[in-house]
């Protein structure tokens, strides 16, 4: 069934290129364009044409595969009552963890900030070379 599949959507391909091809050679022909000008034409006007064919026809492929995944439509009951659990609000709007049980400790954050062995551009700028004075 794949390979029928397949010849299907490479006849339709041909289909709208042959149509596509014929309009334009007809109107280049009627205004006298160069064949450099067709060419251009046809090979733009293929390409958007190509691009939106493909779209539908892969928006069709999706939306079969989705409808035989599901199975028929009497399983799933979409007005079925549902439990949802909503839990009450804490007190703080962004709370930090380790105000809460099982917490590992400190943020990154609060670890960064009492580090200590980082200096301000002052304490470089003051700091000495390492060369002793002779």
């Amino acid at each position: 069934m794949a390979k029928r599949k397949a010849s299907q959507v490479a006849f339709t391909y041909v289909v709208v290129s042959a149509v596509v091809i014929t309009a334009i050679v007809l109107y280049s022909l009627m205004a006298g364009w160069a064949w450099m000008q067709s060419l251009w034409l046809t090979v733009g006007v293929l390409v958007v044409v190509w691009g939106i064919l493909f779209s539908i026809l892969e928006v069709r492929r999706i939306a079969s595969r989705s409808k035989s995944i599901m199975g028929p439509a009497d399983v799933v009951d979409p007005d079925a009552p549902r439990n949802v659990m909503v839990e009450p609000p804490t007190s703080e709007a962004t709370p930090h963890h380790e105000v809460h049980p099982g917490s590992a400790g400190l943020d990154q954050g609060q670890l960064t900030s009492r580090m200590g062995g980082t200096p301000t551009p002052r304490e470089l700028l003051r700091r000495p070379s390492g060369k002793k004075a002779s």
